[in-house]
């Protein structure tokens, strides 16, 4: 079961990619010769209006192929003729539309289940917050400057903490209006293996999930807010991972492909369904969100054969004034993708031998 979660999960993202690579195209008056989901032997085809529509074997991968993109063209209709301004947009459109993806359902699950404020709901006794002066009610505002958005983007700070840290921080918070701002150093708790500053955030229902005694329904906009937030979040987090990971300040081995998340979707389905069907069709929605804005930054990187590394030779043809040969531009996509596709597999391998 799974697996198949797994396969629709990215199948849906890439469709989602590809397509928006596709409309904009068409909307550029740029020609699509085929849309693709998945990538190897054709399983099933349907022309439509000159472009082929395509379902592939591998259902990891997908493309949008339009005419004339590794070659130099006066046609039109043809990529390498259009407009800088229209190919940026027509490559941009993927990660976008992957944004896209998981704004609506981040902002989906928020409606339903419900967010942790940035409010304060309870101070523990003898903790950082208690002795610094943080009451009940508190907003935080700022951390060492940085504006905090959500109770996630809070707690993500103190988890990135090593053990023998020894590092305080300034905490600004606003009460009644005012801003007033704390100094505090954070407790390592070896039961959760984290720092704790010793607070609990208020929470706030789904507008639309049942009702718990005690807790308020959230707002429209305060939801809205909250899941565009969430995806802010995810973006920041993943961009963070992909720094660390090409400064070597994480290892390959923290890296996982679609073969390593399938069982993390099956542990996640499996704690779901022990609930209910509703929480396992947020579960897994909330995994398309993640994996989706992961995809979208994954997309933008400034590497050949990726949506970024095009956008990167868009930028070169905009200071040297002229285009680069398409063609030239094609081996390095191509030898890119060579690259790409030889690291997926490293990947690949190492995910079965985690798994087995």
């Amino acid at each position: 079961m799974s697996l198949i979660i797994t396969i629709l999960i990215f199948g849906f993202i890439i469709l989602i990619h590809e397509w928006g690579h596709f409309i904009v195209a068409r909307k550029s008056g740029v020609f699509v010769e085929e849309f693709a989901i998945g990538m190897g032997t054709k399983l099933w085809s349907k022309e439509k209006n000159g472009t082929l529509y395509s379902i592939r074997l591998f259902p990891l991968g997908g493309y949008c192929k339009m005419k004339d993109e590794d070659t130099a063209s006066d046609d039109p209709d043809s990529f390498s003729n259009a407009t800088m301004p229209k190919k940026f947009a027509i490559i941009f459109a993927g990660a976008f539309m992957n944004f896209v993806l998981a704004l609506a359902i981040f902002i989906g699950i928020a409606f339903f289940s419900g967010s942790a404020t940035t409010t304060v709901r309870e101070v523990s006794d003898n903790s950082p917050a208690k002795e610094a002066g943080i009451q009940s009610g508190d907003i935080i505002y700022e951390v060492d400057g940085k504006r905090i958005r959500s109770f996630e983007d809070l707690t993500f700070k103190f988890s990135r903490l090593t053990p023998d840290t020894n590092k305080s921080f300034d905490i600004t918070i606003k009460r009644d209006g005012e801003k007033l701002s704390f100094n505090l150093m954070p407790q390592f708790d070896e039961a959760t293996n984290r720092y704790l500053i010793g607070i609990s955030p208020v929470l706030k229902n789904g507008l639309f999930a049942k009702d718990i005694d005690g807790i308020e329904k959230n707002t429209f906009f305060r939801t809205i807010r909250d899941g565009y937030f969430n995806m802010i979040f995810t973006i920041k987090v993943t961009i963070i991972g992909v720094v660390e990971l090409f400064t070597g300040q994480i290892g390959l081995d923290q890296m996982m492909g679609p073969i390593g998340i399938t069982p993390v979707i099956d542990s996640q389905y499996e704690s779901a369904m022990q609930v209910s069907v509703g929480a396992t069709i947020l579960t897994m929605l909330n995994i398309m969100a993640l994996l989706s804005a992961n995809i979208g930054v994954f997309n933008l990187l400034p590497i050949p054969a990726l949506d970024g590394g095009r956008i990167v030779f868009l930028f070169i043809e905009l200071l040297r004034g002229k285009p680069i040969s398409p063609e030239r531009e094609g081996v390095v996509h191509f030898v890119g993708f060579v690259l790409l596709m030889g690291f997926g597999i490293f990947i690949a391998f190492k995910d079965i031998i985690n798994i087995f």
